[in-house]
């Protein structure tokens, strides 16, 4: 899965539901959780999403 469509892919999750977990993501599109973590930083750059650290 590229960049562009698991951007397209956290998105859509986000719409689904009010959090994510970097884990779930990472589980669920078959990538490490630090890809995860820099496509999220790349979305809170641009105002799309904010990130909490150590949530439940």
């Amino acid at each position: 899965m590229e960049s562009a469509e698991r951007i397209r892919a956290i998105m859509n999750a986000l719409r689904t539901s009010d959090s994510v977990s970097v884990s779930e993501l990472a589980l669920a599109y078959g990538v490490s959780e630090m890809t995860i973590r820099r496509d999220l930083d790349e979305l809170a750059q641009q105002g799309v999403v904010r990130r909490v650290r150590g949530a439940p």
